[in-house]
């Protein structure tokens, strides 16, 4: 498997945690080689890519189906020391109490 964002290894971590009360809020974060101010303002623009084989839609289409959705994406970077997506989306139907998590 070819990792773009971490060529030398690092940490990719995944966590889901309720942002409000009908929010879920999903963290995707890399230790990898990050981005600059530049290539973050780019990001989300169609056929905008960093990689020689890529075509710069798959983020585009992230960000379309989560907003299509109700959500919202938000992405923090700093070139060599990683980046994180924070994806918020609506939560649907009664809530569901989680391990650690009481009713009052």
């Amino acid at each position: 498997m070819r990792l773009d964002a971490m060529p030398d290894g690092g940490t990719l971590e995944f966590r889901a945690e309720r942002a409000v009360p009908d929010a879920i809020m999903l963290k995707v974060r890399d230790t990898g080689v990050g981005m600059t101010s530049e290539q973050l303002g780019k990001l989300f623009q169609p056929l905008f890519t960093t990689k020689a084989r890529g075509i710069g839609l798959g983020l585009v289409v992230v960000k379309n189906l989560t907003q299509a959705n109700g959500g919202e994406i938000e992405v923090k970077s700093e070139a060599g020391k990683g980046t994180t997506f924070f994806i918020t989306l609506p939560c649907a139907g009664p809530q569901v109490e989680t391990a650690g998590e009481q009713e009052a």
